[in-house]
C-alpha cells in the first residue's frame, strides 16, 4: 500500500505507462496534470512522450494524490485489509466493497488506524473534489486534459460520479479512464481499460 509514499515507478510501472500511452495514440492533449508523487509525474511524462505531446509541462496537484493510508502506509495490502475487515465481519476488502462504498472503506481504515492518521471519507472526498475543481478552473472549453492519478483516488471519484459503475474490483495500473465534463455535468465514458 503505497499511498503517499513517494516511491519511483518499478520496471512494471514503466511498462504500464507505455501501455497506457498506446491506448492514447492520436490524442492531442492541451494540458497535462498529475499528482505530485514521483510515480504519477513520471507516468505523465512517459505518456506525453509516447503520444508526441512533448511540448506540454506537467502541472502537479497535491489534491490528486492517492488516499493517505496513515499507519498502514507501506504495509502489505491484502494483510492490511484483512486486519481492517475481519473485525467488521468480512474476509477482506473485496467482500467489504460488495456491501460498502470506497468512502466507507476510507472510514474503516481510518477507524482501524491506531493513530487515526489515515484519511477518513470526508477528508479524502473533500481533497479529491478540490483537485477536480483545480482541473476545471484550469481548463478551457474544448480542452483535452491528461490527468494521471492513483488507483483508489480514481475508483473513488468514478464511484462518486457514476454509482452504477462497479468499482469494487481493483483498477489496473496503467488503465485509461475517460471523463467528460461540461458546465453542468460530469460523465464517465471509459473505465478501467
Amino acid at each position: 500500500m503505497q499511498g503517499w509514499a513517494d516511491a519511483p515507478l518499478t520496471p512494471q510501472g514503466i511498462q504500464d505507462a507505455h501501455d497506457a500511452a498506446k491506448k492514447l495514440q492520436g490524442i492531442h492533449f492541451t494540458q497535462a496534470f498529475s499528482s505530485d508523487l514521483t510515480r504519477a509525474v513520471d507516468t505523465a511524462h512517459f505518456i506525453l512522450e509516447d503520444t508526441k505531446n512533448t511540448d506540454l509541462p506537467v502541472t502537479q496537484l497535491t489534491n490528486l494524490r492517492e488516499a493517505f493510508f496513515g499507519y498502514f502506509e507501506g504495509a502489505n495490502g491484502p494483510e492490511t485489509w484483512d486486519t481492517i475487515c475481519r473485525p467488521l465481519g468480512y474476509d477482506g476488502v473485496d467482500s467489504f466493497l460488495e456491501d460498502h462504498s470506497f468512502y466507507e472503506a476510507r472510514d474503516a481504515m481510518h477507524n482501524a488506524d491506531p493513530f487515526k492518521d489515515a484519511e477518513d471519507s470526508q477528508t479524502f472526498k473533500k481533497r479529491i473534489l478540490a483537485g477536480i475543481d483545480q482541473l476545471v478552473k484550469n481548463a478551457n472549453n474544448g480542452d483535452t486534459l491528461l490527468v494521471v492519478s492513483h488507483s483508489d483516488a480514481m475508483r473513488s471519484l468514478i464511484q462518486l460520479l457514476d454509482p452504477t459503475i462497479d468499482v469494487h474490483l481493483p483498477i489496473k495500473n496503467g488503465s485509461v479512464n475517460i471523463l467528460e465534463f461540461t458546465d453542468a455535468t460530469a460523465k464517465v465514458t471509459t473505465y478501467n481499460e
